[in-house]
Order: C-alpha cells, then sequence, then structure tokens
C-alpha cells in the first residue's frame, strides 16, 4: 500500500515538473470562444483629394484638430458656407447631397461613405430621404480657429443660390 501512495506521488511530482504542457481539459477546450481572426486589411480607401479634385495638404503647424458629432433631421439644409482648411466627413447615417458652386457639382453620400470636403469652395449641404442624416466631421484648423465661413446673407445671384 505505501509503496502505491509513492508511487503515485512520484508520478505527480514528475508531472508537475514536466516541461510538456498539460493536455487539455476537453470540457474547458469545448466551451472556449475561438480567437477571432485578424482583418486582412483595414484600409477601405485612400484620400489625396477633395471632392472637386483639389490636392490635399494640411495647414501650417502646429495645427488643432476638431472632432465634431451632428444629426440633421430630414430635409435640413446645411447653409452655403466654405473651408479654409481640411474638413472630412464621415457619414454615420443617412443620405447627404453636397452642392459646390465653383465647379458647380453635386456629390451624393450615404452611410459609411467618407466626404473629403472643398476647400476655399462655396458649397452646400441637403438631407436627402426620409431618415435623419448622422456626421462625424474631422478638421485640421490652426489654434483657435474655426474652419466654416458661411455665406452672409446671400443675394438672389449668389454661388449658392441654384439657377431659377
Amino acid at each position: 500500500m505505501a509503496w502505491r501512495m509513492i508511487a503515485a506521488a512520484t508520478a505527480t511530482l514528475a508531472a508537475a515538473c514536466s516541461t510538456q504542457p498539460a493536455a487539455p481539459d476537453r470540457n474547458e477546450a469545448a466551451t472556449a470562444p475561438a480567437p477571432a481572426p485578424a482583418p486582412a486589411d483595414p484600409v477601405q480607401t485612400r484620400y489625396d483629394h477633395t471632392i472637386t479634385r483639389q490636392a490635399l495638404a494640411r495647414p501650417p503647424t502646429p495645427f488643432q484638430l476638431l472632432v465634431t458629432q451632428v444629426t440633421y433631421a430630414p430635409g435640413h439644409v446645411i447653409a452655403c458656407h466654405k473651408h479654409s482648411y481640411p474638413r472630412y466627413v464621415y457619414v454615420q447615417a443617412g443620405h447627404l447631397r453636397v452642392t459646390t458652386y465653383n465647379p458647380r457639382v453635386e456629390h451624393h453620400f450615404t452611410a459609411g461613405q467618407i466626404v473629403v470636403e472643398a476647400i476655399d469652395q462655396w458649397h452646400e449641404g441637403r438631407v436627402m430621404g426620409s431618415e435623419p442624416l448622422m456626421l462625424v466631421a474631422v478638421e485640421q484648423v490652426p489654434p483657435g480657429r474655426d474652419n466654416s465661413t458661411p455665406w452672409a446673407p446671400p443675394p438672389p445671384t449668389s454661388p449658392c443660390t441654384p439657377p431659377g
């Protein structure tokens, strides 16, 4: 009987000192989740120009990064304005129409798309469709500066007044 206890203790001690990995517990392996695969390539698109084909450039350094999240109701019009510095907008939900006026072009963006806004060109936005528009804007500006210049009350021939 004593030799069985010594043999069992020796086997236990040998197993504890082994450099081999322990056998997996079959119950534990069955309940453990499988590791998630790494994304193949998280880059979706690279941008090197604005929606009106202007080359991207950052403002003078140092600069600040402004981040804004906003929701607009269906039919809302984002009044005519322009930006002096880079502005990138992620459309979280909804449908946005951006109209630039020099050159005069309409651009449509929906959920999941990026808008690289025109720099120093008058444009306006309009919420299209029946759902709210949710946007996240990221802007690079000199410290303490804003990045939107509104068109002061537009006369009938302003760049943001559609013809006839």
